[in-house]
């Protein structure tokens, strides 16, 4: 009975429990979070392993570049800082093509994790291939500004600050080219979700992205920090204890190739779906709020999960 219950938990959630009732499921975000990990922890290794496989591109090229750096960074002759200046602008052109392919599976990876985060069951492989087809086309738009945006940040910010020599008034364009680039990485955590989830057109989920995000940015800037906790705990650890810098940084590639990329896009659409949710589908009739939670005014009766609005 117990091993029968575990796969049905496993396979499919809480839908598995034949006497799920109403007074299961939780109370708040935190709660349904926690439930979603509980049950889907191991099927995030599936996951993470899916969606790297598009990134073979993007790691195999910076890898080459680390070894290029290495030798710059040793050569007899030594090193100038145009030689470093020349090579990561090399690295981050071929990136944008490199971290360009990465959107369809992004979207595809995203829908399966949006289901999840909301505690309903998804098919990987299936739902994966049906959200890469049904959103290619804007995934890939989405993930070109990924890919450029760096890039440009860089470019600019060295042009602006060179010019601050002449005058004072660059420090304007150069504060505006970093918030660029923060904006649009936080605003980046809602676009894969949004596209995913409506039916938008690409400058429409752009333009809702950014602006939810300015508006709760609070809310952003804490989501994103939750994603790095584990960079940096490793920081801090190689920094208190240099002689094990390189086993950590062994062990934070491993995480991150098998567990974690996915372990934080589960985070980033849990945070996705309370906003969507609160701000956007209560706008949208007969959209569903509070998806997964347990309702304010409730019978204790069996849960029977809604269909999906996309």
């Amino acid at each position: 009975m117990a091993i029968r219950d575990l796969m049905n938990n496993y396979f499919y959630g809480k839908q598995g429990k034949g006497d799920y009732t109403v007074a299961d499921m939780p109370q708040n975000r935190l709660a349904l979070f926690g439930e979603v990990l509980k049950v889907r922890w191991s099927g995030l290794f599936g996951v993470n392993l899916l969606y790297m496989v598009t990134w073979i591109p993007a790691i195999a090229w910076t890898f080459i570049n680390v070894l290029a750096l290495y030798n710059l960074l040793n050569a007899e002759a030594g090193v100038s800082g145009d030689d470093i200046i020349g090579l990561m602008n090399t690295w981050l052109m071929v990136m944008i093509p490199c971290i360009a392919i990465t959107g369809p599976f992004n979207a595809g990876v995203t829908y399966v994790l949006r289901n999840w985060a909301r505690d309903e069951h998804s098919f990987v492989l299936s739902d994966f291939k049906d959200a890469l087809k049904a959103n290619w086309k804007q995934a890939l738009v989405i993930s070109l500004i990924d890919g450029v945006m760096p890039f440009l940040v860089v470019t600019c910010w060295r042009f602006y600050s060179g010019m601050l020599s002449r005058s004072m008034i660059f420090i304007l364009p150069a504060a505006l080219t970093l918030l660029m680039g923060v904006t649009w990485t936080l605003a980046s955590m809602l676009a894969y979700p949004m596209l995913i989830t409506y039916e938008l057109k690409t400058l429409d989920v752009i333009r809702n992205s950014v602006l939810m995000t300015v508006a709760k940015l609070p809310f952003a800037l804490l989501i994103k920090l939750a994603t790095l906790i584990v960079p940096a705990l490793a920081y801090g650890l190689m920094a208190l204890i240099p002689n094990i810098q390189m086993q950590v940084l062994m062990v934070v590639v491993l995480l991150y190739l098998t567990f974690m990329v996915a372990f934080n896009k589960l985070i980033t659409v849990s945070y996705a779906n309370w906003l969507f949710e609160t701000y956007l589908n209560p706008r949208i009739e007969g959209a569903r709020t509070n998806i997964g939670l347990r309702p304010e005014n409730w019978d204790d009766v069996t849960y029977i999960p809604e269909d999906d609005e996309k």
